[in-house]
């Protein structure tokens, strides 16, 4: 399959109708037609049936449709590299970053990287942290941040320090009354949490397993910031990660829990890829944020009336 049949391919596949992907693409109905039975008459295989007068693709090509997603994210990285290069792009600097890391750390890194850098363009992405080790490979982040480690081939991860896991609920709640809770305190109160098969969920069950009682999931979410914002509504209460107080998200407060549940604040980068001097320097910007965050100690409780606005 070519590089042009394959594009036309992975917009039929995605749009669902030739009609769409002619659209998408900016060509004829029958350019897209055309390239589409070239590609079969190459490859030796349907790629599309018709169905009751709509396209259906054969399992063949559901089988094609995660590589050529793959394919052309490296291609759409690759055109912006170049955009970049032929525009002195050399002063742009692409970061990823999980949920709470992308919106405290982040800021405050970026904020203090800017003052010695002026000129430096910084994309800040925020992205689950499954998606951080992809970002990475795909070179659309030059290195990620994450509370989530995950190993993959060809990646780097070094630990920046670690960040302790908290509970939290809406103000006014039963649980407040205490100065620690602990798993078995959660129990009469619906879980906002993460499924088991991610590593929240896994020290998560372990810590639950240590406190003899079973973790049940009420509401399961991806990212930290989706738990604190259906505690913030009332729907139950959540362990989360404790940079999340630090939103100042109204209407929240929050507990130590016991056991302690520690999370690895994760650097993570292409091995196989040289690190530029921008990179370099904006994870010593990090690595400065958190070691000035750690000597600060962590965030306080809210105490008192929550304002207008999410402050405290």
């Amino acid at each position: 399959m070519k590089a042009r049949q394959l594009e036309i391919f992975h917009a039929v596949m995605r749009s669902g109708t030739i009609t769409a992907a002619a659209e998408f693409l900016g060509i004829s109905q029958p350019a897209v037609s055309k390239a589409v039975r070239a590609a079969e008459r190459s490859l030796g295989f349907r790629l599309f049936r018709t169905v009751k007068g709509r396209l259906s693709p054969t399992p063949e090509a559901q089988r094609l449709l995660p590589d050529a997603d793959r394919i052309m994210r490296e291609l759409a990285s690759f055109q912006r590299l170049t955009g970049e290069v032929r525009n002195g792009g050399a002063e742009l600097l692409r970061v990823a970053a999980s949920s709470a890391l992308a919106l405290t750390v982040m800021p405050a890194a970026v904020a203090r990287f800017r003052k010695r850098h002026p000129q430096v363009q910084v994309f800040s992405h925020l992205a689950p942290a499954r998606n951080i080790a992809d970002a990475v490979i795909a070179r659309e982040a030059e290195f990620g941040l994450t509370l989530s480690p995950e190993q993959a081939p060809g990646l780097s991860l070094r630990s920046l320090g670690t960040r302790d896991m908290i509970c939290i609920v809406p103000l006014g709640h039963p649980l407040l009354a205490q100065p620690v809770v602990s798993p078995s305190d959660l129990l009469a109160y619906p879980l906002i949490s993460f499924g088991s098969e991610t590593y929240f969920g896994q020290l998560l069950d372990q810590a639950y397993e240590q406190d003899g009682v079973r973790r049940t999931v009420y509401l399961r979410v991806a990212m930290s910031i989706a738990a604190a914002c259906h505690v913030q509504a009332g729907v139950g209460v959540a362990i989360v990660d404790d940079l999340i107080p630090r939103l100042g998200l109204a209407g929240i407060d929050w507990r130590p829990i016991r056991p302690t549940i520690r999370l690895p604040v994760t650097l993570v980068t292409d091995e196989r890829q040289p690190v530029s001097r921008l990179a370099t320097a904006f994870m010593r910007t990090v690595e400065a944020v958190l070691e000035d965050d750690e000597e600060s100690g962590r965030p306080p409780r809210q105490a008192g009336r929550v304002k207008e606005g999410g402050g405290r």
